[in-house]
């Protein structure tokens, strides 16, 4: 029993053709390095850069409607007139709402 022990010293305990290493190495590589690229994806670039474009104008457009809309209105009433054409509930409400910030404004 001994003896079979005694022989075996640093073989391996099979043998292994050569070549069947490199069809490994050569699979391996067919499979990893040889693989080919993906196409760029110009799609999603070309529709990102029209969603971008849709918002710039979209900003633009509503900038431009706002200054448009601010500057050709009647203008704002001032406060007199406000107070004189507003309900007296409506000025008693408001005014038990915001007692708070009224106080605070007067104290400052």
């Amino acid at each position: 029993m001994n003896h079979d022990f005694e022989n075996i010293g640093r073989k391996l305990p099979y043998d292994l053709p050569p070549q069947s290493l490199e069809t490994l190495h050569e699979r391996i590589r067919s499979r990893t390095t040889a693989r080919p690229a993906p196409a760029p994806r110009r799609a999603r670039r070309i529709y990102l850069t029209a969603a971008a474009t849709a918002a710039a104008a979209l900003l633009i457009a509503g900038l431009v409607l706002t200054q448009y809309r601010g500057s050709a209105g009647t203008p704002a009433p001032d406060l007199e007139q406000m107070l004189a054409t507003t309900p007296a509930e409506t000025l008693r409400q408001a005014a038990a709402e915001n007692y708070d910030d009224i106080l605070y404004i007067q104290q400052l």
